[in-house]
């Protein structure tokens, strides 16, 4: 509400300030033009009465009309005596906006002494923290300019772009999808009076996106869907829906599914995630369970903030979480995008430093903590607002939503290349099909990549039911363990080790299923132990823990756990410690909770090599551990 921002000694006369306290109302219940007549008529029958100049002049600045909004704060303070600091902080603020530095920098001046000279502690200490940030963002707009980023944005041509709006772009991990919002601002169809928003698909190929598609039914519906996002591995789509008849309020953000090629029904995410207030704009990391979206809600730091929400193993999503102040401001937040290698969160913000409005920022993730954000800077970001930006899965090319450069109508899709401190942790991915080893026959199944020296998730997913396909995004720069579990299906371990950040390749591998039968064996890929030890090291617990969770989802099994060394060092040496090694990982799985009566273990030294002895690579294979069903 507009009124809120004008100063409290308002309607100090009593004609002129009723007629003040009718334009007041107008502005409140956004009758803006009324509101305009009406302060000019005072204005020009009460030409001294500088509170109905202050009125208009937030009138302005609320419409962004800013030039007219400083011509009416300057005559309000016309009377350098005038002490109204709350005034003189809003026509600084005003400079900065159009970029008259000086004239910031002195009325800046002027409140720093009227500011030492109140004996109002309160007041002092309020304003003496507006002054500051105006300062600081003062010297962050004029060294912004000074050091301008590399910056040199590509329209995305007339197949991703149209004489409509596009906006708000997702991308596959695999960079082959781009979905998009694309506004129609004169459809009849709208249901808020600001024209229907729709999603559509392009696909990459032989170097250049193809012609878009709109999405089909039921994604798109005669309401208005928009601010998607698709997940990196294609298969979920989070967007924002409102006024439903099964949401919870304003806005909801809700969930559909891909199976074999189709979209299932939109499902909205309940009510730890959506309330009466507005939730918009999800972002899904790549391990598919965490998701960044924006809320207005009460209790946050400010205007509209950004929250996070975990997915739960029965499928529902944990009560939404505040990122808190190291993100969030008493102005506004929106656009998360958090890039699929889970290192970097970008977002737009207008309260922390900015060049004015809307800026594009960027926050390091370790550990769970965000860094604290920085600007993007200047030529990206300028007095006017930009949100809504995304981050190639390869962390070098950035694109973003604009109608400052021309194009094919009013927001069209740019491309650019991303100066490398902005850019995040470089990622590629794992696709192919999982199958059933018996008859070749599609298997659902879950497939999750963790860090080894983190036990982190890092990505998971799950293969499509109807043909078996699936991707998987892997982070550079790290050691992963692979597994793989289905009903039904013995695990699947692998190692994946990307630690040459040097190479971005992709991995194409289809992966057979043993079927969960008695003799069937599989290799714990990822279990390690101490040099020429038994001591279990941590980073095998990621693996014990999927090894733990299919002994519990099948209680009547029975496993070995066997221990195989090479042929170097003596009979008993190896015997002994392969030994100890399967009793390290039986004694594991007992402490958490499996009944040692459904467990064996064998020390088999090098009675049963898979590789050559002949050879470090074979050797290596031949050290390793084991688990057998003995009983089903």
């Amino acid at each position: 509400m507009i009124a809120l921002l004008l100063s409290a000694n308002l309607y100090g006369q009593e004609k002129e300030g009723r007629l003040l306290e009718k334009a007041v109302a107008f502005m409140n219940t956004n009758r803006e033009d009324k509101a305009e007549k009406q302060l000019l008529k005072i204005i020009e029958d009460y030409p001294d009465y500088t509170d109905a100049y202050q009125a208009l002049a937030e009138l302005y600045f609320a419409q962004r009309k800013y030039d007219k909004a400083i011509t009416n704060y300057e005559k309000v303070l016309a009377d350098t005596a005038n002490n109204d600091i709350y005034a003189r902080l809003r026509l600084a603020n005003l400079y900065l906006k159009t970029m008259e530095y000086d004239k910031a920098a002195a009325e800046l001046d002027i409140i720093e002494t009227k500011l030492a000279d109140t004996n109002n502690i309160k007041q002092k200490k309020k304003y003496e923290a507006q002054a500051d940030f105006l300062k600081s963002s003062l010297e962050f707009r004029k060294t912004c300019e000074a050091n301008p980023k590399p910056f040199n944005p590509v329209n995305m041509g007339s197949f991703v772009n149209s004489p409509l709006s596009e906006y708000l772009p997702t991308m596959t991990a695999d960079e082959h999808t781009l979905l998009i919002t694309v506004l129609d601002s004169g459809s009849s169809s709208s249901q808020n009076g600001k024209g229907q928003e729709d999603f559509f698909f392009l696909t990459f190929e032989n170097g250049q996106w193809k012609q878009r598609i709109k999405v089909p039914y039921p994604l798109n519906t005669t309401e208005n869907e928009g601010a998607g996002c698709i997940s990196p591995d294609g298969k979920y789509i989070y967007f924002t829906k409102c006024n439903s008849a099964d949401g919870y309020g304003s806005c909801d953000i809700y969930v559909s599914e891909r199976k074999g090629g189709k979209w299932s029904y939109p499902k909205n995410l309940g009510s730890n995630v959506n309330t009466s207030h507005w939730e918009t704009q999800p972002s899904i990391a790549s391990d598919g369970r965490t998701l960044y979206f924006v809320s207005n809600r009460p209790g946050g730091e400010g205007g509209s903030d950004l929250y996070v929400t975990k997915k739960q193993r029965n499928g529902s999503w944990s009560k939404a979480k505040n990122l808190g102040k190291a993100i969030n401001t008493a102005g506004d937040e929106i656009s998360p995008f958090i890039h699929p290698s889970n290192t970097t969160l970008y977002f737009s913000s207008d309260s922390h430093l900015t060049m004015g409005g809307l800026d594009i920022l960027f926050s390091r993730i370790d550990k769970g903590k965000f860094s604290k954000p920085e600007n993007l800077g200047c030529p990206i970001n300028t007095q006017a607002d930009e949100f809504g930006l995304i981050v190639t899965p390869s962390g070098k090319q950035a694109i973003y939503s604009s109608d400052k450069a021309g194009g094919y109508g009013d927001k069209d899709l740019y491309i650019f290349d991303l100066y490398p401190e902005a850019q995040p942790v470089p990622i590629t991915y794992l696709k192919g099909y999982i199958l059933s080893q018996n008859d070749r026959m599609p298997v659902e199944a879950e497939i999750k990549i963790s860090d080894i020296k983190t036990n982190e998730l890092v990505a998971a997913t799950i293969s499509d039911p109807i043909d078996g396909s699936y991707l998987l995004t892997l982070p550079l720069g790290a050691e992963y363990a692979l597994n793989i579990t289905a009903k039904d299906f013995m695990l699947y371990s692998d190692n994946v080790i990307l630690t040459d950040t040097a190479e971005r390749k992709a991995y194409n591998k289809d992966i057979f299923l043993e079927p969960l039968i008695k003799g069937a064996a599989m290799v714990l890929k990822n279990v390690f132990f101490a040099v020429d030890s038994y001591e279990l090291l941590p980073l095998s617990y990621a693996e014990l823990g999927t090894l733990l969770e299919i002994l519990n989802s099948n209680p009547s099994i029975g496993i070995e756990i066997s221990g195989h060394t090479d042929n170097t060092g003596s009979k008993q040496h190896n015997l002994t410690l392969s030994e100890q090694r399967a009793k390290s990982v039986a004694d594991y799985l007992v402490k958490n909770g499996i009944s040692r009566l459904r467990i064996t273990y064998k020390g088999y030294a090098d009675e049963k090599p898979i590789a050559t002895n002949d050879t470090s690579e074979g050797r290596s294979l031949n050290r390793r551990t084991e688990f057998r069903i003995i009983n089903k």
